[in-house]
């Protein structure tokens, strides 16, 4: 019997093994015995297969939250946001500021400047 997951080869760009994701895998019980899951697990073992995780999946192997994978992910992702915002040459910059407009860039820059303090009530 040969695998369901099989995806052909993508022309050399990207991954040449085929992509079964980990979602597919928990919930399909119907035509995928035993015997092939394991087969797929011993190629996946081999390299020749890859899961595409869940967040579910990633925190059983991983043993850790949800949760704090969510936030793992936020943290990243502004990273990769922060690269891409410290790439922008000056004149990109200063187009944005005059599309965005001089009173709205120097209010962003008091609110991310201004400490948080907390109120205390005059005695």
């Amino acid at each position: 019997m040969e695998s369901l997951f099989i995806v052909p080869p993508s022309g050399g760009q990207g991954h040449a093994s085929p992509i079964v994701t980990g979602q597919h895998i928990a919930k399909a019980t119907v035509n995928y015995a035993p015997q092939q899951r394991a087969t797929d697990a011993a190629r996946w073992l081999r390299g020749e297969l890859s899961i595409k995780p869940t967040v579910a999946l990633a925190a059983r192997t991983f043993n850790v939250s949800v949760p704090l994978i969510t936030e793992a992910r936020e943290r990243l992702e502004q990273r990769e946001r922060a690269k891409h915002l410290a790439a922008l040459s000056d004149n990109a910059v200063e187009r944005i500021v005059r599309e965005v407009g001089v009173e709205r860039v120097w209010r962003v820059v008091d609110k991310l400047t201004s400490p948080e303090l907390p109120l205390v009530a005059a005695e």
